[in-house]
């Protein structure tokens, strides 16, 4: 046995080279015999036919090929050499055979070295055995179909295993001493004896060339059949020979019968073959418990790796929930704080100057009435002018600037009420001055985001306006953190707002004149609970989209133009600082609408 399927098909590969060495060298040998002396060889083998020549020339041929076969780096040379004398040694046997079978004599017998017409066991001068053609036409049928550029490996070890039980069969007649085995008729040239060992040696090189290919492969396989097929493949080509020969001598020798020599026979191989498959059956039941073993052992060091990926993954997801929980609220501190930061700037900034521009109107407006009070009393008691006045009452044109002054004033405290509107707004959003929790009217935090976000809603070259619609209940005052809160509607009607202007995108004037984008505010007091519902009439959320919409980091806007932050912010404040609920509900093409369902009053954080 092998350690691995990959020593054993080294193992071949080398026995096949060695093989067509060794064929390669019986023919040499041979020749050189011929060369200098005949009866070298029979002084060599006593009492054997001698080997003939077209026999040697054909082994040198044969070995040659798979020689050349054999190298590690083809070249055009080698793979030259492997097919014109797989070619010769075909040429051989064939013409051979056709002389046998045509009763021809081709002159190919005697056509290097000349032999007697009274050499012995020979049918013609210097020709080869009959089952000797047949093996060279089957030794080079096989050497073409693995050194032609198209190969066929099955084919090649289908014509090797017929040559190597022909030569096997002339192995056994020297070794049963019967002529039959080796020799087909008187009249044709016997096969030698080292004729017959060189078809062995040539045909084991010619299956083993390629051990992962064609009838050997089972041989070569790493698994039960292979190890099967090791076990019993050298024993039945070698044993049941052996047990015939033996039964055979002591037949010779009269120690039984035929009849009882035939039973032995039978008996001996069943005993045999038994032992050999209860101990291979045996070494695979072995092998067949180690593996189940091993599956076993496989099987709960997966189970044992499966468990502690799903531990470790249920840690990570764990820590990576606290993480971006953690995130979400320092993002949340962090905008709060900024917010706060701006309010306060902007309420240092602009409320003074503001607050002197609007006192100093008051008094601009009371100044110009004066003013005109007197131009129209001294128009009254000086109606007739000098020329120069006159002119210069033209230019100003006095009439209309009498009318326009005023307005003019009022425009002005107007713009000043608006600025003053709108720094009470972002302070009322923002409620830096109540971070503690106070009942409060959600309207107010409404109508503060909807004041913020009045640039948005207007209507502008690049989108249509977005009409607010809103449908306000008679609802209580409500306990909780406003600015808080008040971040959650703008998050809210802020998504509502890129939601629509995306939608816009895609449709035309005609069908946005005709479905007008707007965002629909209700509140309403139901069940002890406040509810607050948004909604945009814009293209919806997909119902995958739905699921995921409060996740930290999730968002279905564009790369750059959204956090993912927002809504997992927005549920933070309602669900855990405020008890209360917020829900999505969409279907696509019908918009969107959120739900916030907040409690009257609540047990609080202290924390904002």
């Amino acid at each position: 046995m092998f350690n691995s399927s990959q020593s054993l098909v080294s193992f071949l590969q080398r026995l096949s080279k060695q093989s067509a060495i060794a064929v390669f060298g019986i023919g040499c040998v041979v020749i050189a015999g011929w060369c200098f002396d005949i009866g070298l060889l029979k002084s060599v083998l006593p009492g054997l036919v001698t080997m003939k020549a077209n026999t040697a020339f054909g082994f040198i041929f044969a070995g040659l090929s798979l020689w050349a076969f054999h190298q590690t780096h083809q070249t055009t040379k080698t793979r030259f050499i492997a097919v014109i004398s797989a070619i010769l040694v075909f040429l051989i046997g064939f013409l051979t055979l056709t002389q046998y079978g045509f009763n021809l004599d081709l002159g190919i017998d005697q056509l290097i070295f000349k032999e007697s017409v009274n050499a012995v066991a020979t049918a013609s001068p210097g020709r080869m055995a009959l089952n000797s053609a047949l093996n060279f036409f089957l030794v080079g049928t096989a050497l073409i179909f693995i050194v032609f550029p198209r190969k066929s490996y099955l084919s090649s070890h289908i014509f090797s295993i017929v040559s190597f039980l022909i030569a096997y069969l002339g192995l056994l007649g020297y070794l049963y001493g019967n002529a039959y085995f080796y020799q087909y008729g008187s009249a044709f040239t016997a096969m030698a004896l080292h004729t017959a060992i060189a078809f062995i040696l040539q045909s084991i090189g010619l299956v083993f060339a390629a051990p992962k290919r064609g009838v050997v492969a089972i041989l070569t396989m790493n698994n039960a059949g292979g190890i099967l097929a090791q076990r019993l493949a050298l024993a039945a080509v070698l044993i049941p020979p052996l047990v015939c020969w033996f039964i055979l001598l002591g037949y010779r020798y009269a120690i039984y019968t035929a009849e009882l020599a035939i039973c032995l026979l039978g008996i001996i191989n069943v005993i045999i073959f038994s032992t050999l498959i209860w101990g291979s059956a045996n070494a695979l039941g072995k092998i067949d418990r180690k593996r189940h073993q091993a599956e076993l052992e496989l099987q709960q060091a997966n189970e044992d790796l499966e468990q502690r990926v799903k531990e470790r993954t249920r840690q990570l997801e764990q820590t990576l929930f606290e993480l971006k929980t953690t995130q979400t609220k320092l993002v949340q501190t962090e905008k709060m704080s900024s917010l706060g930061q701006l309010v306060a700037g902007v309420a240092h900034e602009i409320n003074n100057p503001v607050n002197f521009i609007y006192g100093n109107l008051i008094h601009s407006e009371r100044y110009t009435q004066e003013i005109l009070g007197l131009t129209e009393l001294y128009q009254k008691y000086y109606p007739e002018s000098v020329p120069e006045i006159e002119d210069e009452m033209e230019a100003i044109d006095l009439e209309f600037l009498k009318e326009d002054l005023p307005r003019l004033i009022g425009s002005m405290k107007l713009g000043a009420d608006r600025i003053r509107e709108i720094v009470k707004s972002l302070r009322n959003f923002s409620r830096m001055d109540e971070a503690q929790v106070k009942a409060v009217d959600i309207h107010e935090g409404i109508e503060s985001t909807l004041m913020i976000l009045h640039n948005r809603l207007k209507a502008k070259p690049e989108h249509p306006e977005i009409k607010i619609i809103k449908e306000y209940g008679n609802i209580p005052s409500v306990e909780c953190y406003a600015g808080q809160l008040n971040q959650v509607f703008m998050n809210l009607i802020s998504n509502a707002i890129d939601a629509l202007d995306e939608y816009n995108r895609d449709r035309t004037f005609a069908e946005i004149q005709a479905d007008p984008s707007y965002i629909r505010i209700q509140t309403y007091y139901e069940n002890n609970a406040v509810k607050i519902a948004i909604a945009d009439n814009g293209a919806g959320i997909p119902e995958e989209a739905q699921q995921k919409l409060f996740d930290p980091f999730f968002t279905t806007k564009p790369i750059g133009k959204g956090t993912g932050l927002g809504l997992a912010i927005s549920y933070q404040i309602v669900a855990e600082k405020h008890q209360g609920k917020i829900i999505c509900t969409s279907q696509l093409g019908q918009g969107a609408e959120f739900t916030i369902l907040l409690p009257l009053q609540q047990v609080f954080s202290k924390t904002a």
